[in-house]
């Protein structure tokens, strides 16, 4: 066999090697597995980065239930943890492309953790990877996720004399409350009309599940949403977040109804966000846009922001595809 694998061309590092093991992980084996999941490309996450992630996510409430660890010999060859949010969606974090038996092994964890978060009701699996690495998206396009969108993720230091702007006669502004959840929510559905926000999400998640997801982003403030009004009608809407981990405002969302736009409300809405985050005392705003999303993009930059990283989206919705 041997020798005719050799003659056909084909790999035998895959057969020499002893059989995968995939399972969830141990308690013992969680950071020895984060460690691997954490490692920057072509090295390795020291211990202390790894525990401080550990009880970051504990804190939080991330559980380390659905850690899945492929192992080979005993040895952690690869793992994915599946960090799921509220609104049915998971984001599943996992090693770093580039080595071939890690990256077998990671797509062969794909299919049970799919399976697992499915059984727990997860619609949408996600997983955020560095456009460069084309091993790790071969890996999961191979295992039915598709792109949708790639991510630029801009800063901006707001000027702590930032104030709130004028309004226009006839605008005001409404913060959230319980009573105002369905109009916040009817609002953001408007907003997506026509928009190029991240399309490929669109008539995949119920108006629940958005604003839980946008309520779980950072740490939730009512007074940080706020819809735009004239008179009766609504506009536009702002969601801003306290960032977990920085010392930023997050800008989780902003959209403008199709009626509302061309009324350059947009510069409004930012000079908005840019004295909230004043009034919070924070110095910096950072958000996540969709690369084709031009006009977006051009009202970020016009405001000064910049972009500090990118990422590529890929999706798999659990609902219509065989886990």
């Amino acid at each position: 066999m041997g020798l005719l694998s050799n003659l056909l061309g084909l790999r035998q590092d895959r057969a020499d090697d002893a059989p995968l093991t995939l399972r969830p992980a141990t308690p013992a084996e969680i950071e020895p597995a984060m460690s691997i999941v954490l490692a920057p490309p072509g090295s390795s996450a020291d211990a202390r980065s790894t525990q401080e992630f550990i009880a970051f996510a504990r804190e939080r409430g991330i559980s380390f239930d659905s850690l899945h660890v492929a192992l080979r010999d005993g040895k952690i060859i690869s793992a994915i943890l599946p960090v799921i949010s509220p609104g049915r969606t998971m984001l599943m974090l996992c090693p770093s492309g580039g080595q071939p038996k890690t990256d077998f092994a990671t797509g062969q964890l794909i299919a049970p953790v799919c399976r697992h978060s499915a059984a727990q009701g997860i619609h949408l699996a996600q997983t955020l990877i560095d456009p460069r690495d084309s091993a790790l998206e071969k890996t999961f396009r191979d295992h039915q996720f598709d792109q949708m969108a790639e991510l630029h993720y801009l800063q901006v230091q707001v000027p702590t004399d930032s104030t709130p702007p004028p309004l226009p006669a006839g605008l005001t502004w409404l913060p959230y409350s319980a009573d105002r959840h369905t109009l916040f929510g009817q609002t953001i559905l408007e907003t997506y009309q026509n928009s190029l926000d991240c399309p490929a999400l669109n008539g995949r998640r119920d108006i629940e599940d958005i604003v839980a997801g946008h309520q779980a982003s950072g740490i939730f403030d009512p007074n940080l949403w706020l819809l735009l009004q004239e008179g009766e009608t609504t506009l536009g809407v702002l969601l801003l977040s306290q960032s977990l981990r920085s010392d930023s405002i997050e800008l989780v969302y902003l959209g403008l109804t199709p009626s509302a736009r061309g009324r350059k409300l947009g510069e409004l809405i930012m000079r908005q966000a840019f004295s909230s985050v004043a009034a919070q005392q924070q110095p910096k705003l950072c958000l996540a846009v969709d690369s084709q999303n031009t006009p977006a993009l051009k009202l970020y930059y016009r405001h000064g922001m910049h972009r500090i990283a990118s990422k590529l989206a890929l999706l798999r919705d659990l609902r219509n595809s065989n886990p």
